[in-house]
């Protein structure tokens, strides 16, 4: 076990025995933050106030933007209930049952997120999860973000709590006195989240911890190349250990985009701009391939978080990639349409998980249970089949339960 995880543990283990006291603790130990144990969660007064203090514009963009989050993943859920016919007298189906609690975690830190809260409330609400509370760290005078609380209302989350850190995480694992136990916890965070989500695995559902950001673009000769030098800086803007790629086969669009970046790094603010110089210096790349197809297989072993591809026929293209966690298609998608409430989730599977999954959704908030019933005529069709297996595979108490309804 690493140093920050030794850490992170004594944190859970003491937010697991001392609950609210511990979270009070740590928030002014790590957030220099005093709050008291009964301010712990936001108040409705608090919420209604924030819309006070968000100008009617950005509340107009963040109830806009929710919408197509909310259409996309309606569009995820399968029917509720079906059944067939498998045989003679037996029906079998399958059911949706949503989860029962969820947490979600909506970091701070580098900024205020209200798209993090679109991101992970609405595919739980949508899924039908009838209670889904946010843990987000507060602002240094103790208060939510106004913008973060007014897009838990619009979204709908059910309780709101100005806790950041592991110990949130940890508060939601195993509940304390204000923070309910909940089934599953979704969200980004920092290095200590996702060390907290590792270590809890087990203890509760982790739903899809997601780590540095990551930027990938394909770019053939139609590409802009101004175009493609802003969209590398994308990424690179989170934080110091994010990155920014661009593959391509044309060599002098490589060249054209080198040239390009600076002028796009000065036009950042002097805070992001610190972190796109560093992320790139450390995870950026422009790499020369051989042809389309080069770039291709390079994106395939890449499986990176986010693929835009700036190609002729992105749409055709993308059908030969099987690694990505997202994809952003043709010359006016960057990626940040996907940070900005595009629709699909843009919480997204990084450090080459995509391999083996995509990003969150609808489905990771409900349950698949299915069902069968039997006739008396139905299972007296399969008896003997079943009978059959139940004594080659040396079970006789499955075998007698269903002889005995025919003895």
């Amino acid at each position: 076990m690493c140093i920050r995880d030794r850490d992170v543990k004594k944190i859970i283990d003491n937010v697991k025995e001392r609950g609210d006291e511990a979270l009070v603790e740590y928030t002014k130990k790590f957030e220099n933050v005093t709050i008291y144990k009964d301010k712990i969660q936001v108040t409705p007064e608090e919420i209604k106030e924030a819309y006070n203090k968000v100008d009617k514009e950005t509340i107009e963009a963040i109830k806009f933007l929710a919408n197509n989050v909310k259409k996309f993943h309606l569009a995820q859920m399968p029917n509720k209930m079906w059944a067939t016919e498998v045989s003679p007298g037996l029906i079998a189906g399958q059911i949706i049952i949503p989860l029962n609690r969820v947490g979600c975690y909506v970091p701070g830190g580098r900024g205020w997120f209200p798209t993090a809260v679109m991101m992970s409330v609405l595919p739980a609400k949508v899924a039908g999860v009838p209670e889904v509370i946010v843990s987000t760290p507060s602002a240094p005078d103790g208060s939510v973000p106004a913008g973060t609380l007014v897009a838990c209302d619009v979204c709908g989350a059910d309780a709101i709590f100005r806790i950041g850190g592991s110990q949130a995480i940890a508060a939601m694992a195993y509940g304390t006195k204000t923070i309910k136990k909940v089934d599953k916890i979704t969200g980004p965070g920092s290095k200590w989240v996702l060390a907290a989500f590792k270590l809890l695995q087990g203890q509760v559902e982790i739903a899809l911890p997601a780590g540095p950001g990551e930027g990938l673009i394909i770019a053939d000769e139609s590409a802009n190349p101004e175009w493609a030098a802003a969209d590398v800086c994308i990424q690179a803007e989170h934080g110091f250990d994010s990155s920014g790629v661009l593959v391509t086969h044309i060599e002098e669009l490589a060249y054209a985009v080198q040239n390009k970046i600076a002028r796009h790094i000065e036009r950042l603010n002097e805070y992001r701009r610190k972190f796109v110089i560093e992320s790139l210096k450390k995870y950026g790349a422009i790499i020369i391939t051989k042809s389309l197809e080069e770039s291709i297989n390079f994106a395939n072993e890449y499986a990176v978080e986010h693929l835009e591809v700036m190609t002729k026929d992105p749409i055709h293209d993308m059908q030969k990639i099987k690694n990505a966690g997202g994809f952003y298609l043709g010359h006016y998608t960057p990626l940040s349409t996907g940070c900005y409430a595009s629709g699909p989730n843009h919480v997204l599977p990084t450090g080459r998980k995509a391999m083996v999954t995509g990003g969150l959704k609808t489905a990771d908030f409900y349950k698949t249970v299915t069902y069968e019933y039997f006739s008396k005529e139905g299972l007296e069709f399969q008896k003997d089949a079943m009978v059959k297996l139940a004594d080659y595979e040396g079970f006789p108490a499955h075998r007698n339960a269903i002889l005995e309804r025919f003895s």
